[in-house]
């Protein structure tokens, strides 16, 4: 598949994408996210956003990596180091832990590292997927 990373040309320690992927946490996205699930937004301009907001923000990290389709989301986990507010603007990076095979799948896993515009540290991630199909 053109366009695609293979998983051959995969390098444990590789970063993805070059420069961190920005994500501006507005009132809006908040309101969005909270809306999925049901739940209301506060009028808070400095509110906290939910923690589970980290599958969305570390999401153009991951796309760039841009596996090809067929992947499988396998697991996943954060730790939470600092809240994430209204008007933070985050940048991720993600970077190539390790990867394997097993039982005939090829497996990747990968770190998410997000800062905030201060430089703290406000969330890391695991990430492993089965690799989707290079032909």
């Amino acid at each position: 598949m053109t366009g695609h990373t293979r998983y051959s040309d995969l390098v444990i320690g590789a970063r993805y994408p070059e420069q961190p992927a920005r994500y501006a946490v507005t009132a809006g996205v908040v309101a969005d996210y909270l809306a999925i699930g049901g739940g209301s937004a506060s009028d808070d301009p400095t509110a906290v956003a939910p923690p589970t907001l980290a599958a969305v923000y570390i999401r153009p990290a991951q796309n760039a990596l841009n596996g090809p389709p067929g992947g499988i989301h396998a697991k996943q986990r954060f730790t939470f180091s600092a809240p994430v507010r209204v008007g933070d603007t985050l940048e991720t990076i993600l970077e190539v832990r390790e990867l394997f095979e097993r039982n005939g799948k090829r497996y990747v896993v990968s770190e998410t590292t997000t800062r905030n515009q201060h430089d703290v540290l406000v969330c890391s991630g695991l990430i492993t997927q089965v690799w989707g199909s290079d032909a």
